[in-house]
């Protein structure tokens, strides 16, 4: 009897040290060094509960234009791909140079076993062409969750 109870709590801790958030460091190299693809990026990832939160420059700057906390980070839609890579997507308002406020729309993807990083940035209101792009790679970090 002693054995079953030690089994069933020994699943139960596993599971719940399996549904945990993971945190990641990402460092990316803009393809194209116009400024619209961050160098780096902040993550918080459950990937049991099918979330994501993201934390980087522009979202910081989209933070002060739209009058929030400046630290806040963005909830993303989330979801895991036939490649099983996190896939995560946010969308953002940044000052244009021109003036004005250009909208964004960001699709990043994570592979969590090699942790290589892409992440790629539209302008959907805008009849531009170009998409933004950036490589990289996340670590793992011990640091706060964005939640």
């Amino acid at each position: 009897m002693k054995t079953i109870r030690f089994a069933i709590g020994f699943c139960l801790l596993a599971t719940m040290a399996q549904a945990k958030v993971v945190n990641y460091d990402c460092q990316l190299h803009s393809i194209e060094a116009q400024g619209w693809v961050p160098q780096r990026v902040l993550l918080s990832v459950d990937a049991e509960n099918k979330r994501a939160r993201a934390y980087d420059g522009a979202i910081r700057e989209n933070n002060r234009l739209t009058g929030q906390n400046e630290e806040k980070p963005m909830d993303t839609k989330f979801k895991v791909n036939r490649r099983g890579e996190y896939q995560m997507n946010w969308r953002i308002s940044l000052q244009a140079s021109a003036g004005g406020r250009l909208r964004l729309s960001y699709t990043a993807r994570l592979n969590p076993q090699t942790n290589e990083f892409e992440m790629i940035a539209r302008f959907p209101q805008a009849n531009v062409t170009n998409r933004p792009s950036g490589v990289g790679e996340c670590k793992a970090v011990k640091s706060p969750t964005l939640y």
